[in-house]
């Protein structure tokens, strides 16, 4: 009998986190594992791919999450302010409702997929459901760290095991045996490097020897839509054709509350809050860079834009682990990325790709420069990259070891390996 296990995930927008998770679903063997997903939320995008692709599913949107991450901090100084206050109330309350919940609909284990998700782990945990916790951002360490201890504590003593997607995002972490750290993965029947790029260019409109330089991440402001910007500014002088792609939230994407709308206009207005779309457009239009810049919104084809794509640039102003990094290895495509400390665990610098000073948009052009300029290098360090995602991303394996650790969790044996005809 296949053991039920209960992914649960906050609906957040569509970014790594619910790709990565649907690509681990996706890879469950069938006869051990039967999974159903619980969104934390009212719906979105990330929902509707989840329902388009057959997989069983619920939602609640009456438990909260606890964000204390780097890129998602529940801060006074946001459009909600009075939920970074109400918060820590709502904690006990929601774990209630999820522990009714488990009992109500019960599963062998419960994967949480993030961090900010305190109160459903907590609750699954009383329920007496093992609990199988993946943390996909680092920490952020606060003012005073009691948020950040507390984040990890409830986690620690709420889990079975806890997976780390990478070792940066593991340190802040309690260290111990149930702890380990298993790096995101790729579908490579999806991100096929085989894929024809003349064609993808011709269906974004993109003349066959035009430079194509693709960003992942849209104008999220932990990503440097602005430093991208600023480097396609330095990268035109010498390369006038360039052409730079921007998928990912564009301009006009916003909230459909118009409360919320009206407030983050106020607060924006009022320079409380940053505009990362105001500064973009404004760079854009100070520099006359209509022709150079192309914003081409969320995209289900991110495959085929890395095929189209000469290189991909990834201009984070916050560390933490890059899905577009190594979904580029997967295309053969170099990178050129932030310098932290958790990139240099997907970009192996020189050889990979290069890595440039966070926010420094000369340092950004100068390597972008380098790998337009020699095409050799750059599909030198493409191929590069390919072995590596290959040797270390692949999706079969990466999900191979996370049912191992369910395997760990629930006491079971794993199944014999098949004999080889």
């Amino acid at each position: 009998m296949p053991k039920r296990i209960l992914f649960v995930h906050p609906c957040a927008g569509m970014g790594g986190a619910p790709l990565s998770l649907l690509y681990l679903i996706e890879q469950l063997d069938p006869l051990r594992y039967t999974p159903e997903v619980l969104f934390i939320g009212t719906g979105g995008p990330e929902v509707d791919l989840y329902r388009l692709r057959g997989i069983p599913l619920r939602m609640r949107d009456d438990i909260v999450s606890f964000p204390h991450a780097r890129a998602a901090y529940l801060s006074v100084l946001s459009l909600r302010p009075w939920q970074a206050l109400a918060r820590p109330f709502q904690i006990l309350p929601s774990a209630r409702r999820m522990r009714d919940e488990m009992r109500a609909r019960p599963a062998d284990l419960v994967h949480i997929n993030t961090s900010v998700l305190i109160p459903a782990g907590l609750g699954a945990a009383a329920a007496g459901i093992p609990v199988v916790w993946q943390v996909r951002e680092t920490l952020a360490p606060g003012t005073f760290g009691l948020r950040r201890w507390f984040v990890r504590t409830c986690i620690h003593r709420s889990a079975r095991a806890v997976i780390a997607i990478s070792r940066h995002d593991a340190e802040p972490l309690i260290q111990g045996p149930q702890l380990r750290v298993i790096y995101n993965f790729v579908n490579f029947d999806a991100f096929d490097r085989r894929l024809d790029g003349p064609a993808c260019r011709a269906a974004l409109g993109v003349p066959p020897g035009r430079p194509v330089v693709l960003m992942l991440g849209g104008l999220v402001a932990s990503k440097g839509a602005d430093v991208f910007v600023e480097s396609a500014r330095l990268v035109r002088e010498r390369f006038p054709d360039v052409l730079f792609l921007l998928a990912g939230y564009g301009p006009g994407d916003e909230s459909p509350s118009r409360i919320k709308r009206f407030l983050r206009r106020c607060l924006e207005g009022s320079g409380l809050l940053p505009s990362m779309e105001r500064r973009v457009l404004g760079l854009v239009r100070k520099h006359r860079l209509e022709e150079t810049i192309r914003f081409i919104g969320m995209r289900s084809d991110v495959p085929q834009l890395l095929a189209a794509s000469t290189l991909l640039v990834w201009p984070a102003t916050l560390p933490h682990f890059a899905r577009p990094i190594i979904e580029a290895g997967a295309m053969a495509r170099p990178v050129v990325a932030s310098d932290f400390p958790s990139t240099r665990e997907t970009v192996v610098p020189g050889e990979t790709g290069l890595l440039a000073r966070p926010g420094d948009p000369a340092d950004f052009a100068a390597a972008i420069m380098k790998l337009l300029a020699s095409p050799e290098l750059a599909a030198r360090m493409g191929e590069a990259g390919h072995r590596l995602a290959l040797e270390r991303y692949q999706a079969r394996a990466g999900a191979a070891r996370v049912m191992a650790v369910y395997d760990e969790v629930l006491g079971v044996s794993p199944p014999e390996p098949q004999a080889g005809g």
